[in-house]
C-alpha cells in the first residue's frame, strides 16, 4: 500500500510495509462446555514446531483421564493463515469442543 506524506513543501510517496490490512469483525468466543461426559473432542494442530506430536497425545490421554468422551485428531492441511472450510464445517457439525495447537 502506498502511502503520501506531506512535509513542508514536500510530498513523499511509500511503501507500508505491513501491507493492506483486511477489516476484520471480532467475534465472541463460543460458549464453554460444562460437561466433556458423552462429548466429541477434536483435537486440531498445525504442520509447525511439533504441534502435531503435543495434540495427538492429547488426543490419545483425554478419553483414558476424563472417561467418556470420544476425541478426533486432525492435522490442519494448510498453516494457519490460510482458512480450511471443510475442516470448520466438519468440526461444527461433529465436534462438542476443540483444542487447537499451532506450534512455534
Amino acid at each position: 500500500m502506498v502511502e503520501e506524506h506531506k512535509r513542508d513543501d514536500m510530498v513523499f510517496r511509500v511503501l507500508n510495509p505491513t501491507g493492506i490490512e483486511q477489516e476484520v469483525a471480532p467475534i465472541s468466543l463460543a460458549p464453554r462446555v460444562a460437561d466433556l461426559s458423552g462429548k466429541v473432542i477434536y483435537c486440531i494442530s498445525q504442520y509447525i514446531g511439533g504441534s502435531d506430536v503435543f495434540l495427538q497425545k492429547i488426543a490419545e490421554a483425554l478419553p483414558r483421564h476424563v472417561g467418556n468422551i470420544k476425541t478426533v485428531y486432525k492435522r490442519k492441511p494448510a498453516n494457519y493463515q490460510n482458512d480450511d472450510p471443510e475442516l470448520w464445517d466438519e468440526i461444527e457439525k461433529e465436534a462438542d469442543a476443540v483444542i487447537y495447537g499451532c506450534g512455534a
